[in-house]
């Protein structure tokens, strides 16, 4: 495992930890339904094999999540930030990285939208695949 996967894995358990999602689907598995909402914490989708000239960061809105919100009808060929951008000769020097926190709205939470800020900033800060010091944030309000 070379140095970017380990601080990689470390950083993701970190935020896997601070922004646990506690759902159950159907079948009773929280793990279920962490692979249809997508990954919490900071995901990097794409590195570009020149030095980026900016970095994507895609944040979802409340109901939503780091995969679904991002994917049409929950196929995963379709989650075009990973699928068609990377792909895209416009975005070849753009990192692309989507950010999932628990948005379910409905249920009483100990955690605040500053948390979440925080959690997303150091993300951010700490990922070595974040190489430029232009960020652009894409998110979804309202799902």
């Amino acid at each position: 495992m070379d140095t970017f996967e380990r601080q990689k894995s470390t950083a993701s358990g970190l935020n896997r930890s601070f922004l646990s999602r506690k759902l159950n689907k159907r079948d009773g598995s929280p793990e279920a339904t962490r692979d249809v909402k997508g990954p919490l914490g900071f995901t990097t989708l794409f590195v570009p094999t020149e030095i980026a000239v900016a970095d994507l960061v895609f944040v979802h809105g409340l109901g939503g999540g780091s995969r679904s919100t991002w994917t049409k009808h929950g196929e995963p060929a379709l989650y075009w930030p990973a699928e068609w951008l990377p792909n895209d000769p416009g975005f070849r020097d753009v990192g692309i990285h989507s950010f999932g926190y628990n948005a379910n709205w409905e249920k009483e939470s100990l955690i605040n939208i500053q948390d979440f800020s925080k959690g997303l900033l150091a993300s951010i800060h700490d990922c070595p695949a974040v190489r430029s010091s232009d960020l652009c944030y894409i998110d979804d309000l309202i799902k």
